[in-house]
């Protein structure tokens, strides 16, 4: 059953396929996952992630503080010029190419998470990374929109840093206390986690 299950784990690239193409063909297939559903999904996503995880590897992660500031830079640097110079190389009409640039401004999110996590890279390294990303990016998306789009964005901090605790640090911290004081538990979830990951 492991087999099968990580069988079609792997299979997530054509299961993005399957679904960008129907969600441009029927979007109702999709659309009904909006609201409160989205923050719970992505929930369930950092706890399946936190299963695999354990306190060492975060440890682990703070000795080399290196990686995730070089990240962070980087995301900051890289992301936010690319949106800018593909507004301006395709003359993307005005509120085109704000909605590119604010997007290409915000902070990473848990998609990358869950392609590292499929990919066996270092999951830890990650989660740290998008939750610091997230934190920076409550000055960095305002600043950053108003330098190369013109804008001036409205960005709720408070609502922010909740919405990181709920969605990425809590649920990772539950996988470690669940993995840490269940370990017959995880061990019957773990081989589901990550379809489930792909799924959601």
């Amino acid at each position: 059953m492991a087999a099968f299950l990580n069988r079609l784990t792997n299979l997530f690239p054509l299961w993005i396929l399957l679904g960008a193409g129907t969600a441009l063909i029927k979007p109702e297939v999709f659309t009904w996952f909006s609201g409160k559903s989205i923050p719970i999904g992505l929930g369930f996503i950092m706890l399946g992630m936190g299963l695999t995880m354990e306190v060492d590897d975060f440890r682990r992660v703070s000795k080399t503080p290196g990686p995730v500031l070089l990240g962070i830079v980087l995301h900051y640097l890289i992301m936010p010029s690319t949106g800018w110079m593909c507004a301006e190389l395709f003359q993307l009409p005005t509120p085109l190419a704000v909605g590119l640039i604010l997007v290409a401004c915000c902070p990473s999110g848990t998609a990358s998470n869950v392609i590292n996590y499929l990919a066996r890279a270092n999951v830890p390294l990650s989660v740290t990374m998008t939750t610091f990303s997230t934190f920076v990016g409550v000055v960095m998306t305002p600043l950053l929109t108003k330098w190369l789009a013109g804008s001036r964005i409205e960005v709720n901090a408070w609502s922010l840093f909740r919405d990181t605790a709920e969605v990425i640090v809590v649920p990772v911290i539950l996988g470690l206390v669940i993995k840490s004081y269940l370990p017959r538990l995880t061990q019957r979830i773990l081989p589901a986690a990550p379809l489930l990951a792909v799924i959601f």
